[in-house]
């Protein structure tokens, strides 16, 4: 900042609450997961692992949970290595007793050299193809 103007004061804005914000339909769920992403200190505001496994996100941990034209959820569980060592206390929250099979599995593939999302992600953002992400992923 600009040394000169150390006698400005920032004005005092008052919070709107959450409740003027949303509709008055939102899950009082997704208000609490906003109200903690938003947070402004960094060192109380969620991590993004933390946010995956807030209770907003419980009804796709549900193994009973179908999309709306009735087909059974993506696979949303095939964390990495590196993510699950991210909170390792958050990892029974995170993946649920019915894809615990299904995620050691898809583990120790997604570590691969050959399936690296920083590559996939790069082809895509530069304007890939998915035949272009699977040549550079290769």
């Amino acid at each position: 900042m600009n040394p000169h103007y150390t006698e400005f004061k920032f004005p005092q804005i008052k919070p709107h609450p959450w409740s003027k914000v949303f509709r008055p339909r939102v899950p009082p769920e997704a208000t609490l997961l906003c109200s903690k992403l938003l947070e402004y200190t960094p060192s109380r505001r969620l991590s993004p692992v933390e946010a995956c496994a807030h209770n907003f996100f419980a009804e796709l941990r549900d193994a009973n949970t179908r999309l709306p034209n009735g087909r059974e959820l993506p696979p949303l569980f095939n964390f990495s290595s590196a993510e699950l060592a991210i909170k390792p206390a958050l990892n029974a929250t995170l993946i649920p007793s019915h894809a615990k099979n299904t995620s050691a599995a898809t583990n120790s593939s997604t570590d691969s050299p050959t399936s690296s999302p920083s590559t996939s992600s790069t082809a895509l953002m530069d304007g890939g193809t998915s035949s272009s992400v699977a040549t550079a992923a290769s």
